[in-house]
C-alpha cells in the first residue's frame, strides 16, 4: 500500500513540474515575463517584440484597421525593418485607460557601443495610443511608418 502512496505522490510531483514547465514556456517570451494579451500595455508590449524578432506580420497584425488601411504590410515591412529595436531597453511608465481608448508611455533606452570611450546609452519617452477594435486593443500609430493618406 504504500508503494502505491509512493507512486501516485512522485506522479503527482512531475505532473507540478511539468506544468509550471508548460507556464513559463506559455508566458515567457526570451525572458521577458508578458503582461496579459487583452491588456493595453501588453500588446504594446508583444508589438515591440515582434518587431525585435523581425516578425513584422505579427507586429503589423497589432496596428488598427485605419492604419491598416493607409499602408501595406509590404510598405509597414519596408519602414519597420530599418528602425533597430534590438537591445533597447524599454521601461513600462504609465497606462492611462479611458472608455475605447488608451494610452501607453513607456522610456526607451538606446544603447550605442563601440563609441571611444565604450559605449554611449541614450533615453527618451514614448506613447503609444491604442483604441479598442473588435474586442482587442489595436495601435492606432506609428504616423511615420503608415503616413496619412
Amino acid at each position: 500500500m504504500s508503494k502505491i502512496w509512493l507512486l501516485g505522490a512522485v506522479t503527482f510531483v512531475l505532473a507540478l513540474v511539468v506544468a509550471a514547465v508548460v507556464v513559463a514556456l506559455v508566458t515567457n517570451r526570451g525572458g521577458v515575463t508578458l503582461l496579459p494579451a487583452d491588456s493595453s500595455a501588453g500588446v504594446v508590449q508583444r508589438y515591440l517584440l515582434a518587431l525585435q524578432d523581425g516578425e513584422y506580420g505579427e507586429a503589423y497584425d497589432y496596428l488598427s484597421g485605419d492604419l491598416q488601411g493607409r499602408c501595406s504590410l509590404d510598405e509597414f515591412v519596408r519602414e519597420a525593418s530599418r528602425t533597430e529595436v534590438r537591445g533597447n531597453r524599454v521601461t513600462l511608465e504609465e497606462v492611462q485607460t479611458f472608455d475605447d481608448s488608451a494610452l501607453v508611455r513607456a522610456r526607451v533606452t538606446v544603447f550605442r557601443p563601440g563609441e571611444p570611450f565604450g559605449s554611449s546609452e541614450y533615453s527618451y519617452d514614448r506613447t503609444f495610443q491604442l483604441r479598442l477594435e473588435q474586442g482587442g486593443w489595436r495601435l492606432t500609430e506609428p504616423e511615420w511608418w503608415c503616413p496619412p493618406s
